[in-house]
Order: C-alpha cells, then structure tokens, then sequence
C-alpha cells in the first residue's frame, strides 16, 4: 500500500501560526526605518522586557539559531578562550564550527555525562582536570548550556543555580541556548521567564520562536548588557545585520502576545505525551529518557528501523547505540494532531508486538 509520508523527526517543519503569519503580512504594509530602527523592533524590546521582568537588557532579533547561539557566545568568546558545554549539545555537534568561527577560534570544551545535561560536579572536576595540566590550555570565558537539554530532558532551577554559582566563582558568563526554551518553561508551570534565566545567573539567552510557530525569528536577549555591547560589534561583521528587522520582530511580538508562545509550547508538549504513551505499548520499542518537553526517544534495533522506514514514518536518526542498536527521536510540535499519532501507531500494529495489559 502507497502510504503518505509522515514526517516526525522534528519541530522545524511545522507551518507557521496564523497569528504570526498575519503579523508578517501587517509589517509589509507598515514603512519604517531599518536595520532595527523600526517600530516592531522597538515594541519588542518593551515587550520582552515585560515578559522577563527587566528593563535592563538589550536585543538582537535573529534569522537562525545558528547566528543566535554562535553570535552570543562569541559576545564573551574569545580566540584564545575556551566555553564548557555538554558533548551533545547543538553548538558542538550540529553548528559546523560556526561559534569556534565567530570567535576567531575560541575552543570548545565538552563535557558527556549519561543525563544529557551539565552538572556542577562534573564542570568541577572537568575545571580541576584543566587546572591540573597547567597554564597551556585555553582561558575559560564561560559555560552554555541548553534548555530543553538535547535529549529533551529539562535542567531544573537548582541545577542551572548550581552551575551559576560556579560562573560567579570563575568570572563566567553562562549562556543558554534556548531553542526549545518555551517547551522547558510551560513544562515546569510556576516558574517565570526571569526565574528561569536571568534570576538564577543567565547572562545570556537565545530565544528561538521558529521550531513553535514562527517563519524565522530568533533572538538574543542579553541580560548583561556588556555582552551585548561586545556582540553589537561583531554583528555586522559576521553578516548578521538585517535590513529589514521588522519581519523578525513582527514575528516575535505576534509569538509573545497574549501568550501564544506558551499556548504552542503547550500544545507540543501535550502531542508528545500522548505519543509516548502510544509508543510504550510497543515491545519493540524501549523509550529513554523521561519526555519533559515535545520529543520523544526510543532505541531499537536496526531491522525495526528499516520497518519504521518502510512504513513510510520518518522519525530522526540520532545515534547508533551498537552494532545492531540505534536511537531514533519523535518530536511533535503545535500543528501535530492526535488523529496523526493514531495513524502512526495504527501502521505500526502491522509490524510490530503490541504489550499485553498486566493481569489485575
């Protein structure tokens, strides 16, 4: 049978909301300044000033997260200077080398650890390896971390506390990657924006609104603004000055108000719960990791996956655990549907041993 293709490897191809995709439309036919001299610029930066509670900090609207993480880091990066993140992390396996080349060949340091996120202890120890060989390795500037983790698990408020301590200690800046942050707030409920960053030491976020809703739209809020002065600097010259802005914080402010940004987040989150309970009826599947945000992560084995492959449901390769062992990764965004996950789960009855219920 001729099934159509599902993808469900990630959140980046979802649509755009009809919301944000009316506020595109609106700034076409407004003519204001450029290079984020403009209105919508302006009125983003009141907005999120609100949103996280601080009047004190500066933006850089963004195309790609890419530029947003790589652009941020390089505010405190420098060429002989080193910054600490996990090996899985987005900016040391998927950025090609972009923060190494906005910084002029600042280093990166990882750190692997089984949870898939930074933890205090092992930066302390990986600070006293370093120490330990001497004064030849790279001056550590600061330490990136990312919310959701990239295995969609969630760093919780004393762990990110935990790590802040050991920047103030060092004379570290800490930036968080924040592709999926709005999945990593509304999961976590009572805490705010400002609680989840910048009152517990972030100094720097990369906010993404593309994989929840948005065209194209990122941005770095700094919440110390002498980074933001250092990034200014550099903005032009790694080719990120956008001339037309507007179409950036259009975007944003749509994504922003009235809480649209955490009514998408919520919905993704809600699709991947419901996925994960499909999918653990499966025998051939063994889920990892608890699901915290919108994706979910099962390892199988290699004949499985070319079953899944078959079925024509394209879930994301994301490692080989062995010879014969893989893990795949589901990500649900804010447009994926109940109906959708039924017709998945219903091909996947043809292949694969549902679990049988537990005798009461």
């Amino acid at each position: 049978m001729n099934r159509k293709q599902i993808l469900i490897g990630t959140d980046t191809i979802s649509g755009i909301a009809p919301e944000i995709l009316k506020a595109c439309l609106l700034a076409s036919d407004e003519k204001t300044l450029p290079y984020g001299n403009d209105i919508f610029t302006k009125k983003c930066k009141n907005i999120i000033s609100k949103i996280f509670e601080k009047q004190d900090l500066e933006i850089i609207p963004m195309m790609s997260g890419t530029a947003s993480n790589s652009l941020a880091i390089s505010s405190f990066l420098r060429s002989y200077g080193s910054v600490l993140c996990h090996s899985e992390s987005h900016i040391n396996k998927d950025e090609g080398g972009a923060p190494e080349f906005f910084s002029g060949g600042g280093k990166l340091e990882v750190i692997s650890s089984n949870s898939g996120r930074l933890n205090s202890k092992d930066i302390t120890d990986k600070l006293n390896e370093l120490d330990f060989k001497g004064k030849q390795h790279s001056k550590i500037s600061g330490i990136s971390l990312t919310q959701l983790a990239e295995n969609g698990t969630l760093y919780s408020q004393n762990e990110i506390l935990a790590i802040s301590k050991i920047c103030k200690k060092n004379n570290f800046y800490l930036h968080m990657d924040g592709a999926r942050f709005s999945n990593a707030l509304v999961s976590q409920q009572s805490v705010s924006p400002a609680e989840a960053t910048w009152k517990i030491g972030i100094d720097c976020l990369s906010l993404g609104a593309t994989k929840n809703g948005a065209m194209a739209a990122e941005v770095i809020i700094f919440f110390n603004k002498n980074l933001a002065l250092e990034a200014k600097k550099m903005i032009k010259q790694t080719g990120h000055i956008i001339p037309k802005t507007r179409f950036i914080t259009a975007q944003l402010n749509a994504w922003f108000t009235d809480g649209l940004w955490l009514k998408l987040a919520q919905k993704a989150n809600d699709n991947a719960t419901y996925l994960r309970g499909e999918l653990s009826k499966f025998e051939d599947f063994k889920i990892l990791y608890p699901t915290q945000g919108n994706e979910v992560f099962i390892r199988i084995n290699k004949k499985t996956y070319n079953k899944i492959i078959e079925l024509n449901i394209i879930p994301n390769l994301w490692r080989k655990t062995s010879n014969d062992e893989i893990e795949v990764r589901f990500v649900t965004s804010f447009e994926t549907k109940f109906s959708l996950i039924d017709e998945i789960m219903h091909r996947f009855k043809t292949c694969f041993d549902y679990k049988l219920d537990p005798i009461i």
